[in-house]
């Protein structure tokens, strides 16, 4: 083993959530170590850990629920520009937000998600332009796009496509130009020790902290770093990639979209307009309803679910959705991406400290948007050992699995 200098705090994770931990941390005077690996280069040989970050395009609004989330996602959006300005980094472009549902919903959970009343509402409560818009309003702002008759909507106007790539290499040029350290390693064992724990990584190295924040997302309980599972579910999700053409001939908002005929559910998810990916082309993105189909358990699970590559059969969905959205639009190649996903039982983040100078941050499913402001909180809490945020804390406390003393 190869033991190396100690450090104020280490944070395990150098996604989103970590380097946003690292940036506030190190901009509050501590020495900080990131360690995490680097995104893989591809996935159908893939073992170890995988992250839900490895895309182009993600929502930036205050469109969710709950309140909370909006409220974590409009705090870190608001501190966008600074970001912008001190990096030089273009993570975020504007765009408009739209959520689109039937009228009426039977479902509960999706009633739960799709209020279009709860959605304006809670971006009304931030201060943020939302604007409901029943069928005939639909059909006047998008013109050119084709809903399910029957469905309404709200529009947020001045919302963001974000880069989550682009977005983590901002957050970790901040943290690493303040003095933090980046290595590249995936970290098997954390372990008390007098004045601290011992961080120990696949490679053999070795470093001793003070304090320790994990921030290892959708792989948390599969890691095994923590003393018992949280009560959260890790979800293998498929992202559908459909080839667009130039993006300046598609005007399309990116959208959530719940689609219902006949009480049968066609489409839930999110479908986002063209960006561009690393290979040079522009992908529309579609997420779909598959996304609750393959829970995982452990690392093994996640590795096999990588190497799928993704569902094929979400390739049909996600075709479908676009040819009735933008009618007479041509569509190129299709394929599918693996991706994974949190979800918190409690429906909020966990931002708690679970040990003597253990913290842990795990987002629940909203970890680009909201990353910066969930990093805030969690250095906060692992530098003064005290929340003092007006959120309430027991509403991001962490939940187990198995509580103790339980048989």
């Amino acid at each position: 083993m190869q033991v190396e200098r100690e450090f104020d705090v280490i944070v395990v994770g150098a996604g989103p959530l970590g380097a946003a931990t690292a940036r506030h941390l190190t901009e509050a005077g501590a020495d900080v170590l990131v360690l995490g690996p680097d995104e893989p280069t591809r996935f159908d040989n893939h073992e170890g850990v995988w992250a839900g970050h490895y895309d182009q395009g993600r929502m930036g609004h205050v469109l969710e629920v709950p309140l909370v989330a909006s409220l974590l996602a409009n705090r870190s959006i608001r501190r966008f520009p600074t970001l912008h300005e001190v990096t030089g980094i273009d993570f975020a472009r504007p765009t408009h937000s739209l959520a689109v549902m039937p009228e009426v919903i039977t479902d509960p959970a999706q009633a739960e998600w799709f209020d279009r009343d709860r959605l304006a509402g809670n971006a009304e409560d931030l201060g943020v332009r939302a604007q409901r818009l029943d069928a005939e309003g639909l059909r006047e702002h998008y013109p050119h796009l084709s809903f399910e008759p029957g469905h309404v909507g709200v529009v947020q106007p001045e919302a963001y496509i974000i880069n989550p790539r682009e977005l983590l290499r901002a957050l970790l040029t901040v943290a690493t130009r303040g003095g933090a350290t980046l290595v590249r390693d995936e970290v098997t064992e954390i372990r008390d020790e007098p004045g601290g724990h011992r961080v120990t990584a696949r490679s053999g190295r070795s470093w001793h902290t003070r304090s320790v924040v994990v921030a290892t997302g959708a792989a948390t309980n599969a890691s095994g770093l923590l003393s018992r599972p949280l009560a959260m579910d890790t979800l293998g999700a498929t992202v559908v990639l459909v080839e667009a053409p130039a993006p300046d001939t598609v005007d399309f908002p990116a959208t959530m979209y719940l689609k219902i005929r006949d009480g049968h559910t066609l489409f839930g998810g999110v479908v986002m307009p063209p960006v561009r990916y690393p290979d040079g082309r522009w992908y529309f993105k579609c997420a779909g309803n598959s996304l609750l189909d393959h829970p995982l358990d452990t690392a093994d699970d996640i590795a096999r679910w990588v190497r799928t590559g993704g569902s094929q059969k979400d390739i049909d969905e996600a075709l479908a959705v676009l040819s009735d959205l933008l009618p007479g639009q041509e569509f190129g190649a299709a394929h599918t991406r693996p991706c994974l996903v949190s979800a918190n039982h409690t429906g909020h983040p966990y931002i708690d400290r679970v040990g003597d100078n253990l913290v842990v941050a795990v987002d629940g499913d909203r970890g680009v948007m909201a990353a910066d402001e969930i990093g805030r909180l969690a250095a906060e809490l692992a530098a003064t050992g005290r929340w003092s945020d007006s959120i309430p804390h027991d509403l991001v406390q962490a939940r187990w699995e198995t509580p103790v003393g339980a048989v």
